[in-house]
């Protein structure tokens, strides 16, 4: 899991596997890692490249107090041009997905397709009050209500009480952990408003979301879906917002089938019949 040299400042990522490149990112606070039940079936069939964005894991801080999804997309670009990647896949989580849609509406010529998994063109009040009450939490309540707290808004009740053991460990993994470095991207996320752009995204587009996501709201979906002529959605029932870790089966498999399909799509035009999946429960989860 090397480094490289990216706009001045290291910054760190995994890759394994070979074939079409697909670029997993991160949601706001975590890393790499987060894609654990992703990076091996994917990298099965494709080059799978893991950043940790700057302020976030084993990167290095952002360099202005300020840094916006377009400031990571930049990074991301110069990561892909050192690993001689031209074009690839781009699956964005949460603040991840604000990174993909900066690089869709930038640079859609260095992209195949993206996935906008539980992640909205537009940080609302709803989603802003949810920041706020973390930030509020941790500074009033300490680390252990402040962890509580994000774990019951980001797991769907019924995963978080079936889980409660690993959570525990997690919670244990995140103790002493300096966060200051993501605060550039937090306060620059505040303000992030796409809305008036995606309709000019022509790329294959994947929009999946939790209908029980108490972070970003699902209708931020439905406005992705509606305003990306072409895209497709899957909604997933009982699931929160971190899906990946909730739906890792059913989530490998869409993923895989979608990027399976590429060349197939005309990249925008009407949609076939049926290609909106219905929501469903999806079958039973493996322990993460």
């Amino acid at each position: 899991m090397p480094d490289l040299q990216v706009r001045g400042s290291a910054l760190h990522y995994e890759e394994l596997g070979a074939g079409p490149a697909v670029v997993l990112l991160h949601g706001l606070g975590g890393d790499g890692h987060e894609w654990v039940l992703q990076k091996g079936p994917l990298s099965e069939k494709h080059r799978v490249i893991l950043p940790d964005l700057k302020g976030h894991g084993r990167s290095a801080p952002p360099p202005s107090p300020l840094y916006s999804p377009f400031d990571h997309a930049k990074d991301v670009l110069d990561l892909l041009d050192q690993l001689r990647v031209e074009k690839a896949w781009l699956v964005g989580l949460s603040a991840g997905g604000f990174v993909t849609l900066a690089i869709a509406l930038d640079h859609p010529e260095r992209v195949r397709g993206i996935v906008l998994a539980a992640t909205t063109a537009h940080v609302d009040k709803y989603t802003q009050a949810v920041g706020k009450r973390w930030i509020e939490t941790f500074q009033k309540q300490g680390f252990d209500a402040y962890m509580d707290q994000e774990m019951r808004d980001i797991f769907h009740p019924d995963w978080l009480l079936a889980h409660l053991d690993e959570m525990e460990k997690f919670k244990e993994s995140q103790r002493g952990r300096d966060l200051s470095g993501i605060a550039p991207s937090g306060a620059a996320n505040a303000t992030w408003d796409v809305r008036s752009r995606i309709g000019k995204i022509k790329l294959p587009t994947l929009v999946v979301h939790g209908m029980d996501d108490r972070v970003v709201d699902p209708t931020s979906a439905r406005i992705l879906r509606q305003t990306i002529v072409g895209s497709e959605m899957k909604l997933y029932s009982n699931t929160g917002h971190m899906l990946i870790l909730e739906r890792p089966k059913e989530f490998n498999a869409l993923l895989l089938d979608f990027f399976g399909r590429d060349g197939q799509k005309a990249g925008g035009g009407p949609r076939p019949p049926g290609s909106e999946a219905s929501p469903g429960d999806g079958g039973a989860l493996p322990s993460s």
